[in-house]
């Protein structure tokens, strides 16, 4: 009973959701190879370059497969933030460069250290407090200007547009490091944003070097997005069945109260009749 009524009070502090099913699994393994072999078959084109479709291809794993381990998830991490780094400012793309070895490899350190388990489920929480709504809205717009303005300093010609995809992805990835339900929704406008500075990029210089990434975020997107309902989903599933589970408990506990009342009660009258 205790340890039940403790399982529902962190119920109530946060989001509960449950582990990714082995149908959903499925589909993630269906996802990643449908856009393997299209990214493949742009290679063999000629479209794209072999470094290009190496970073496709572990920038998927990274970010499909989060469950693959703590230290392979860092060493994907590590591998793909820097040949990021190379082919972003190889385009001038300077914040988003710099956000995938100055942000993302810390968060996946601090990632590494939390545990976010709790038996068979997952803990998120609930939401943003509106406190902290309007100090997040603060962050991002610093944060958006310092980046365009690290870009004017190196420039860089998607200033604007680079500044708000890198800002965007960074405020997410803090999101989701915090688990924040606000992540899922977040995180879908940092990728349209992503996929409309690289569309840019491709149009500026050429699909070489820029294909694979618009295809990487496309894949990030439709992932997310299926991600988002799934999860929203089970959270209300879940929440319907432990809502339920919880007010019996309370019931129970609420009985249980009453019959104490009702015996000492009774204790104290059996004991003034002796009298």
């Amino acid at each position: 009973m205790i340890n039940d009524y403790r399982f529902f009070q962190d119920f109530y502090d946060g989001q509960i959701v449950k582990k990714e099913s082995e149908k959903f699994k499925l589909v993630k393994l269906l996802l990643v190879s449908c856009f393997s072999v299209l990214g493949l078959f742009f290679v063999l084109l000629g479209t794209c370059n072999w470094a290009e479709f190496i970073l496709f291809e572990l920038g998927m794993i990274w970010n499909f497969y989060l469950g693959l381990g703590k230290r392979v998830s860092l060493v994907l991490c590590f591998i793909v933030g820097m040949i990021y780094f190379f082919f972003a400012c190889n385009f001038g793309l300077y914040a988003n460069g710099l956000i995938y070895i100055a942000c993302y490899i810390p968060f996946q350190l601090i990632a590494t250290t939390k545990d976010y388990e709790e038996g068979d489920f997952i803990q998120i929480k609930k939401g943003i407090t509106d406190w902290n709504k309007i100090l997040f809205i603060i962050f991002f717009a610093v944060l958006c200007v310092s980046l365009c303005l690290f870009d004017v300093a190196n420039g860089s010609r998607f200033i604007i547009f680079d500044g708000l995809s890198a800002s965007l992805l960074i405020c997410s990835a803090i999101l989701r490091n915090e688990r924040y339900f606000e992540y899922y929704v977040f995180r879908i406008f940092a990728l349209v944003m992503s996929i409309v500075l690289w569309i840019m990029v491709a149009l500026e210089y050429g699909l070489t070097g820029s294909l694979l990434i618009i295809l990487m975020y496309f894949a990030y997107l439709i992932f997310d997005i299926i991600n988002y309902f799934v999860q929203n989903k089970t959270y209300v599933n879940e929440y319907m069945v432990q809502s339920e589970k919880y007010t019996k408990i309370e019931n129970v506990k609420i009985v249980e109260e009453k019959l104490k009342v009702y015996r000492k009660s009774e204790k104290s009258k059996s004991g003034n009749k002796v009298k």
